[in-house]
């Protein structure tokens, strides 16, 4: 493998402080010490014999010698000491090894507990370590429970926020299918809160716990529950693209199948007669009404 500039450099600022603190030492014994041959030693020192501080002239040059494969180190100038981390370096560390904590299984976490502790005593930063916190993904963090729970045939305890009617509702489902789209999961679940079958978006799930209740399967009179909407819109759509894998085309029409009315209502009133709603009529007539009733508000005068 070849060797960057980046990584010869940090051994270069290694390995003064190591020769001023190992006098006399072989040449053999700091190649061995550094990893590498004994050739990349020796031009490592012919490069550290021309630098120094600012200036630049023999005094103010690192001073070394090699007789018989003995090494002498004589003026460090300033790099006698081993590198540190700075306090902003040392932070970054702690955060990443707080995102390690949070992602390695309960077996490994101890060992990278303790090294952030370490760190946090060697660094003396105003931020203390109960302070930092990492989150991982949310999104996979919950889809692996939606797997646990398909795997294993259990019921899921979630919250979940509902944006068409701004509230928040506790539910158990059990969940039959996971559908993957290109800016959202959608998992489709028997819910027991509603009696029957629903489409859940996952990001829409503020908490998902895997409990100990079987999971229960739909049968086919769980389907006379769902309604289907005929919408009319072009292709590129915001709401035709994002839910392309529910959506059945017929000319240029879609046909949909929708738990909540509501949903649809809301759907094309913010889409502002980009996607018509063209049957059933009640969920038409209702898109017309509150259509009608914001016309209506925008016209008061002031």
């Amino acid at each position: 493998m070849v060797e960057t500039a980046a990584a010869r450099a940090i051994r270069l600022i290694d390995l003064v402080p190591y020769l001023h603190n190992h006098p006399g030492i072989s040449l053999k014994e700091v190649a061995a010490e550094f990893g590498v041959t004994v050739q990349e030693i020796v031009k490592d020192l012919d490069l550290l014999f021309m630098c120094g501080l600012p200036g630049y002239t023999p005094l103010e040059l690192i001073d070394l010698s090699i007789d018989d494969g003995i090494v002498s180190l004589r003026e460090p100038q300033n790099l006698d000491s081993p590198r540190r981390f700075s306090q902003t370096e040392a932070l970054i560390i702690r955060v990443a090894l707080a995102a390690l904590e949070e992602l390695l299984p309960d077996s490994k976490r101890d060992k990278v507990r303790e090294l952030r502790k370490k760190f946090t005593r060697l660094f003396t930063h105003q931020i203390p370590n109960e302070a930092i916190y990492f989150e991982s993904d949310a999104e996979r963090t919950k889809l692996q429970v939606v797997s646990d729970s398909m795997v294993q045939g259990k019921k899921l305890l979630v919250t979940y926020i509902n944006p068409t009617k701004s509230q928040i509702t506790e539910r158990k489902i059990s969940v039959t299918n996971v559908i993957p789209e290109s800016n959202r999961t959608l998992i489709e679940a028997w819910c027991d809160l509603s009696n029957g079958v629903r489409t859940f978006n996952l990001a829409n799930m503020k908490s998902v716990n895997l409990i100990d209740e079987e999971s229960v399967r739909a049968n086919s009179t769980d389907e006379e529950a769902i309604s289907k909407a005929t919408l009319r819109s072009s292709d590129e759509n915001r709401f035709i693209k994002e839910n392309s894998s529910q959506l059945e085309k017929r000319g240029n029409q879609f046909l949909i199948d929708i738990f909540q009315e509501e949903w649809v209502v809301r759907s094309a009133l913010a889409e502002g007669g980009d996607l018509v709603v063209e049957g059933p009529e009640r969920i038409r007539s209702r898109v017309a009404l509150l259509a009608e009733e914001s016309l209506k508000n925008y016209s008061k005068p002031e």
